[in-house]
């Protein structure tokens, strides 16, 4: 179902869906893209070949596999520019008297401005990798382009730690985070598979009786670890991404580790979103999991929810970690859409 034809339904929720550019054609830009979608999705399976082969020859040589791939995340993924745009500076803490929060953290806050209100970041990495340095960036962008303090917890990482580790370890650093400065202003952003975690963690949270954000923000987010979603399918045959459907299932068989794919503790898109705060969605149809944001902009709406939706036509996952004039679009108006939502909630 799209969100398109979701919109003719009775709204239990207010959902607001925005086209920011038109459909792609059939220029040479496009078919440069599948050309290189082909080839990386050929790399891809060459490294998830190599991932089961490693699996099969025991523990110790699986996680010699893991760790090279974690430090090859980390070198290709680096940022082709300097950190020129952000006008961002790490902290070296949550700062003086304070006591450390439960796992590894970075703070980030703008340079030249003082920041007001927090952004509690969580990052993606299939489950399975650290914050990359283009990431990093990313953080500090929005840190600077939002003019708020960004709080970045780490979690475990599968497969040495599975579901529900990483959760477990942003419900506790979410836990800190309000015992530390209670009532402070706070919005939530996370990408990818990072979503996955930052939702369950909320939904945990909210079970528990702590409080949850102003708002939240997704980019590219990866809510349902049963594949479900007819563009991981459609995407993954037509090589219109650089990922594939086996890709997918490999690293999510690592995380949930024999738990149910349905669970939502894994896929929170089976969990609900009742008194969730106002949210936004940044997707894109060119993204392998394009529909698990609408499918979640749908569970959302239904459940009474409050939700703005923009779709782009032809960007890559997570495309705001490039440096590309729709990378920054989205990027201004995430942060404008934080922004907003830290200012209402000072003033509540």
């Amino acid at each position: 179902m799209s969100v398109a034809r979701s919109l003719d339904q009775p709204l239990a929720g207010r959902l607001e869906v925005r086209h920011m550019d038109g459909a792609g054609g059939l220029g040479l830009k496009t078919l440069a893209r599948r050309l290189a979608n082909r080839t990386m999705q050929r790399l891809v399976t060459g490294s998830m070949r190599a991932a089961v082969k490693a699996h099969a020859e025991g523990p110790e040589a699986f996680l010699a596999y893991v760790e090279r791939q974690r430090r090859l995340h980390a070198r290709f993924d680096a940022p082709i520019l300097p950190m020129v745009e952000a006008e961002a500076v790490r902290q070296g803490g949550p700062g003086p008297g304070l006591a450390a929060p439960p796992s590894p953290s970075e703070w980030f806050a703008p340079r030249r401005k003082a920041g007001r209100g927090f952004v509690f970041y969580v990052h993606g990495g299939s489950f399975v990798a650290d914050r990359s340095p283009r990431i990093t960036q990313l953080v500090a962008r929005f840190a600077a382009t939002a003019e708020a303090r960004v709080f970045a917890p780490s979690y475990r990482l599968a497969p040495e730690h599975p579901c529900p580790a990483a959760v477990d370890d942003i419900v506790a650093a979410w836990t800190w985070f309000h015992e530390t400065w209670p009532g402070e202003p706070v919005v939530a952003l996370a990408e990818s598979a990072g979503a996955a975690v930052l939702l369950a963690a909320l939904q945990q949270a909210r079970a528990q009786g702590a409080p949850l954000p102003g708002g939240i923000v997704l980019l590219s987010p990866w809510v349902d670890l049963s594949l479900q979603s007819w563009s991981v399918t459609a995407a993954s045959l037509t090589g219109t991404t650089p990922y594939t459907m086996e890709s997918l299932a490999l690293v999510a068989r690592f995380y949930l580790d024999g738990r149910s794919a349905t669970d939502p503790v894994a896929s929170p898109l089976f969990g609900s979103f009742a008194g969730f705060p106002p949210m936004l969605i940044h997707a894109s149809k060119g993204d392998i999991l394009y529909d698990d944001a609408v499918r979640l902009a749908e569970k959302v709406r239904d459940g009474g929810g409050d939700l703005t939706v923009r779709l782009w036509t032809e960007e890559t996952h997570v495309w705001e970690r490039m440096h590309t004039a729709k990378a920054r679009q989205s990027i201004l108006l995430a942060a404008d859409f934080i922004r907003r939502r830290l200012d209402a909630a000072a003033v509540s």
